[in-house]
């Protein structure tokens, strides 16, 4: 076979195909991790009550009670936001190392046609000199 043939196709598939395929991939993993912490649902309930518990006020009027209600109710929702934004922080920051990452091995396979050759004569001038 032609060896430029070959050289032409693989450097088609290295910076045509498997980059679009690489970004797919990548974009994917974001996407997974940004519903596997549920950051979109976390945010939009993120003053609710921490597991739904909430006080119910009782019959009459009682400004006792009214308060102890009030108090409870929003120690909840404070506990429901705290909970909320550490996921939300753990899932930004899962997310945010995965972009690096990702960044990093694109980075590695756009410079791979490069860097392989050019370290294997490196390495065999090591040997020789």
């Amino acid at each position: 076979m032609n060896s430029a043939l070959i050289a032409g196709e693989y450097l088609w598939w290295q910076y045509e195909a498997g980059l679009v395929l690489m970004f797919e991939a990548w974009m994917n993993v974001q996407w997974f991790l940004l519903h596997f912490f549920s950051v979109p649902e976390l945010a939009r309930s993120l003053f609710a009550p921490f597991h739904r518990m909430r006080e119910q006020k009782k019959q009459g009027f009682d400004l006792e009670d009214i308060f102890e209600v009030f108090a409870v109710n929003i120690l909840m929702r404070v506990v429901g936001a705290l909970v909320r934004l550490v996921f939300i922080s753990a899932g930004l920051v899962v997310q945010v190392g995965a972009f690096v990452i990702g960044f990093i091995v694109v980075a590695a396979a756009l410079l791979s046609p490069i860097a392989i050759p050019a370290l294997f004569i490196s390495g065999v001038w090591m040997i020789v000199f």
